[in-house]
């Protein structure tokens, strides 16, 4: 069975074009990614979120079976990332303006266009639950609990919609565009928004 997947995997490269062949090979790490994050109880994505990430995107999540296998849910999200999009782009929240750094030691530093935020950050590999615990600053966000997963060399990072608007909120006053996806997805408990990154 590997062998055949093997095999039709590169069946599929060697007749796909240059751009066409990157896809199926960028699609194949994100797959081989989260088969072995399995296979570790995600101990891999534990490991490989030490670093720096540069934010690329809005990142959507749905968790738990029932929302996750709506055929709703696609359409949810691309009602959603073009709204998050606008709102973090108010925020300064855009690619080149954004980044996390998670250190190896449990501290981690966020850079949200001029302003930082920085604490410790926890991570159960088993759930992929991550909470970043907040220095005390300007703005008291505590802890925010949210859930990290790697996909080949990318980073989602998200967290329940009010904790996202919580950390938003924190970085620029500027959100009525995101509240409005609030409202839209209130309804939806397993919706988790954030943020993708890439090393």
């Amino acid at each position: 069975m590997k062998k055949t997947a093997t095999l039709l995997a590169a069946a599929l490269l060697l007749g796909a074009t240059a751009a066409q062949a990157q896809d199926w090979k960028d699609a194949l790490k994100k797959a081989a990614s989260t088969v072995v994050d399995k296979a570790t109880d995600g101990k891999l994505t534990q490991y490989a979120i030490v670093g720096n990430w540069n934010y690329t995107g809005p990142g959507v999540k749905f968790e738990g079976g029932d929302l996750a296998s709506d055929l709703g849910a696609s359409a949810i999200e691309t009602t959603v990332t073009p709204k998050l999009e606008k709102a973090y782009q108010l925020a300064g929240i855009k690619p080149g303006a954004c980044t996390f750094v998670f250190e190896q030691e449990g501290a981690f530093t966020a850079t949200f266009g001029t302003r930082q935020l920085t604490g410790t950050y926890e991570f159960e590999a088993s759930t992929h639950v991550i909470t970043l615990h907040f220095a005390k600053g300007k703005h008291n966000l505590g802890s925010v609990p949210g859930h990290a997963y790697i996909s080949g060399t990318d980073l989602q990072l998200v967290f329940p919609v009010t904790k996202l608007v919580d950390m938003v909120t924190a970085v620029s006053s500027k959100i009525s565009s995101l509240s409005s996806v609030a409202t839209l997805l209130k309804k939806y408990e397993n919706v988790y928004l954030g943020f993708e990154f890439e090393k």
